[in-house]
């Protein structure tokens, strides 16, 4: 059960543009490396935004591919801290795991700097694979 962001309009044009779709009930799945569109910060967290209010309060486990990962999208700042203030706030609540696979220096540097802004529970359910 793979599906994409059907309400995501930049998707509808081109579904490379983000990478984060539901791939079972209850996982959903990103490769940054996958995005064409990997610094369209305001795009992005409107596609998460969008998956994850569909998903509704059910639980759910975000899997996060560091394959080809690369320098630049790790300087998308903005785009991390954004998506951290979503699991803060609204999504995180319901969040049971989010599993790290193949984590590079690049993401060890970002969790770093995204570790202060994190609440205890999504610290808590970081799994590096």
């Amino acid at each position: 059960m793979e599906t994409t962001c059907t309400e995501c309009q930049v998707c509808k044009k081109d579904p490379s543009s983000h990478s984060f779709r539901k791939v079972s009930e209850q996982e959903f799945y990103t490769c940054p490396a996958e995005a064409s569109k990997y610094w369209d910060t305001e795009g992005i967290l409107l596609h998460y935004t969008l998956l994850l209010d569909n998903h509704g309060d059910k639980p759910w486990i975000w899997i996060f591919d560091c394959s080809g990962l690369e320098i630049k999208h790790m300087t998308e700042l903005s785009t991390a801290y954004g998506i951290a203030t979503l699991l803060n706030e609204k999504y995180g609540r319901h969040l049971s795991k989010i599993i790290v696979k193949e984590p590079t220096w690049h993401i060890h540097a970002m969790l770093t700097i995204l570790w202060p802004f994190l609440n205890d529970h999504i610290r808590g359910i970081i799994l590096l694979e």
